[in-house]
């Protein structure tokens, strides 16, 4: 698995370079940063963290953050990313199925689009939420499965035959509530534009964005939980 994601790390950041992927991009995030509340000082842990995206806007927050990642070429560009910031920021090659982290470790833990590749989702998130502290919280955002973005990796998994989507499962906003550890747990599903929509069109994505939530709609392209460590 870790070689699927080593031989895209040099071009993986290219995605939120484009319009759409930039909107994409900021409509994920909306949701992950709303449940997190990340704050300065605290110790955050980002689980599958790949070329730091989400690590490097913690660290700019004043986050003091681990990421973790199985492909070290992934991590190579994170790495790099953070010393051109001037930040220093943990970045180990692990896995998301054994944590090297003793329990009660970090203050919240966060992992985004990656568990989706974990050999068993439930595992995982386990994992993450045992080296949380008491009164910590775990966030968790996936592609939503039964989606338009699912359907187009699931048929680019179908004509790719080294597509790294044909290792990935995609769950619904009930199967990740259903698997989250924790108490109070809550979810909500985004991204509800699909893959061949124009990302220039920012208004347009925030409409079809508001009238899917007012309608109760889980079926988005992103999906996310929190749970939280009593």
């Amino acid at each position: 698995m870790a070689e699927i994601f080593d031989n895209i790390a040099g071009e993986y950041d290219d995605w939120y370079r484009r319009p759409l992927g930039a909107l994409v991009d900021r409509v994920e995030k909306e949701p992950v940063y709303a449940y997190l509340e990340p704050a300065a000082g605290e110790d955050i842990l980002d689980v599958g963290c790949g070329t730091g995206n989400f690590s490097l806007e913690l660290a700019r927050l004043g986050v003091k953050v681990t990421g973790i990642d199985i492909s070290e070429a992934m991590l190579a560009v994170a790495r790099r990313k953070a010393e051109a910031e001037g930040f220093d920021i943990k970045f180990i090659k692990a896995d998301a199925m054994r944590l090297p982290f003793a329990a009660d470790s970090f203050d919240k833990v966060v992992s985004v689009t990656a568990l989706e590749f974990a050999p068993n989702l439930k595992a995982a998130l386990a994992e993450g939420y045992r080296v949380l502290k008491p009164g910590g919280r775990l966030v968790v955002g996936l592609i939503g499965g039964n989606s338009l973005w699912s359907r187009y990796y699931e048929e680019k998994a179908a004509r790719e035959p080294d597509s790294l989507f044909r290792h990935a499962r995609f769950y619904t906003l009930s199967e990740l509530m259903a698997a989250m550890p924790g108490r109070d747990v809550r979810g909500r599903a985004v991204l509800f534009f699909g893959p061949d929509f124009d990302g220039t069109k920012v208004d347009e994505a925030r409409a079809i964005e508001a009238a899917a939530a007012r309608e109760g709609r889980t079926d988005g392209g992103f999906i996310v939980a929190v749970g939280y460590k009593g």
